[in-house]
């Protein structure tokens, strides 16, 4: 059993000890009384500077703000959607009910065993809340928990919304990374590229210059190195200005090594003044083919074809899923201009 797991059901469980010592079957404490033991939320989330979430399974990620996001996860930059949800869920959560005396030895157990640990720091490291989120009641309109250190349980919920609550915090290694790969501002590209191994007539570079942008066939391949500009070139890189990946593959090895032992369909390549080049190498994905037949006139029917793509990014460092739909406009040629 580890650390986290253990200090989990030391706590739940004497706390909970005290809850039914204290508590009578028929006197009912009001919440009124209970002040400490029933402050979840905090407010003042921009003095929130580092979030810890751990659960029993020995999964835990240590939350910071900075980044290109605005927070790190790990040490990398966050997902900006799941941390407007963390902090929304932070800033409101709210007490629904006390349970009954009946209830309370189930939420403890449920705490206990499923429950998962949060806490909150501000900038100097002072704790400022910190609490165990578990599963949620019958009616699925609230999540058991209980504050580190308290003596009773409650049900707790975010006004406006239905569910469990924890599930806001249930995100492990990658998943809490951000999905933001391409961030480009267009007027500060220096140098855009984008190659096509085995289309070689259709991969480019442009360079920017005192007209505009000089673009340059990528292979030598007798095209015409011309001037074209800036606006049209600008045009284009306005798609680069927020592009998200659908999801980190990084333990899909098997994917990665067939990749790595294969010519990539494209590799884009974007340059701003006063940063690193951003390059990512892409592999296109096809369903499995397969065949039918039309019963009327006997037509042999094929299916499949191209699915999704996949992609090496942060310099070969990481494997992501992309769609068609949002990659493919993406991919201009030579032509193109």
């Amino acid at each position: 059993m580890n650390r986290t797991t253990l200090l989990l059901l030391v706590a739940v469980l004497l706390g909970a000890g005290a809850y039914l010592t204290l508590r009578g079957s028929s006197e009912e404490r009001k919440l009124a009384d209970k002040d400490t033991s029933r402050q979840f939320a905090y407010p003042e989330t921009d003095d929130v500077h580092r979030i810890f979430v751990a659960d029993r399974n020995g999964h835990q990620v240590t939350l910071t703000r900075g980044g290109i996001s605005g927070w790190l996860a790990d040490g990398r930059p966050a997902n900006e959607h799941i941390m407007n949800n963390v902090l929304q869920a932070i800033r409101y959560v709210d007490v629904q009910s006390l349970p009954s005396y009946q209830a309370v030895p189930n939420m403890v157990k449920d705490i206990a065993t499923s429950g998962i640990l949060i806490q909150l720091f501000d900038e100097a490291g002072t704790k400022l809340r910190g609490y165990y989120l578990g599963g949620s009641n019958n009616q699925e309109t609230g999540t058991y928990a209980i504050i580190e250190g308290a003596e009773d349980p409650y049900v707790v919920h975010l006004p406006g919304f239905t569910g469990n609550i924890r599930q806001r915090f249930v995100h492990w290694g990658d998943e809490w990374r951000d999905k933001v790969y391409f961030r480009v501002r267009p007027e500060r590209v220096e140098r855009f590229s984008i190659e096509y191994p085995k289309q070689r007539n259709k991969s480019f570079e442009l360079t920017r210059n005192d007209a505009g942008f000089q673009l340059r066939p990528f292979y030598e391949s007798g095209q015409q190195i011309r001037n074209v500009p800036a606006a049209g070139v600008e045009g284009v890189l306005a798609k680069f200005e927020k592009y998200y990946v659908n999801n980190y593959e990084n333990r899909d090895a098997e994917a990665i090594a067939r990749a790595k032992a294969s010519l990539p369909f494209a590799v884009i390549r974007v340059k701003e003044e006063g940063k690193e080049e951003r390059a990512m190498e892409i592999y296109p994905r096809y369903e499995e083919e397969s065949y039918t037949h039309n019963v009327k006139t006997g037509e042999v029917i094929s299916s499949g074809g191209l699915r999704a793509y996949s992609a090496f990014i942060n310099g070969g460092t990481d494997w992501v899923l992309l769609n068609v739909e949002t990659l493919q406009p993406l991919l201009v040629s030579y032509d193109h201009f």
